[in-house]
């Protein structure tokens, strides 16, 4: 994938998206390896998603070689809120409605099928709008 010095949205990326179904068998495999978090109720991590058929193709296919799965099951249930990453970030995201938050002014609506490049040290916050799940991928 294309990497850039600036955040950017790309809508309908990709329609066949990890469905609910994929991924809780992916949570629950994770769990089992414990290779998970739950920090805070109705918020979970994988850190597994490069094991789900639909992910293992995209990660391939864009030349990105780790991803993890994020769910809410509820739309109060905290995220990460704001932080930055150390590396090049894609998410995609899968199911439902998200809003990020961009450096405190820029705001982007994610539904399935959208994708979102967040460089390396953009403070961001992923807000939950719907039950949703996403993938983040990168290359470390």
């Amino acid at each position: 994938m294309e990497t850039s010095k600036s955040v950017y949205l790309v809508k309908n990326w990709n329609d066949n998206v990890v469905d609910w179904n994929e991924a809780l068998i992916n949570y629950n495999e994770s769990v089992s390896l414990g290779n998970f978090q739950n920090t805070h109720y109705g918020f979970y991590v994988s850190h597994e998603a490069h094991k789900i058929s639909k992910v293992e193709k995209v990660l391939r296919d864009n030349n990105l070689n780790y991803a993890h799965l994020y769910f809410n099951i509820v739309t109060q249930a905290k995220t990460f809120g704001k932080h930055k990453d150390w590396m090049d970030v894609w998410f995609w995201q899968c199911q439902g409605v998200t809003k990020w938050i961009i450096e405190d002014k820029e705001e982007y609506i994610l539904n399935a099928g959208d994708l979102i490049y967040i460089p390396t040290g953009f403070h961001h916050e992923v807000v939950p709008l719907s039950p949703r799940i996403g993938i983040s991928m990168s290359n470390e």
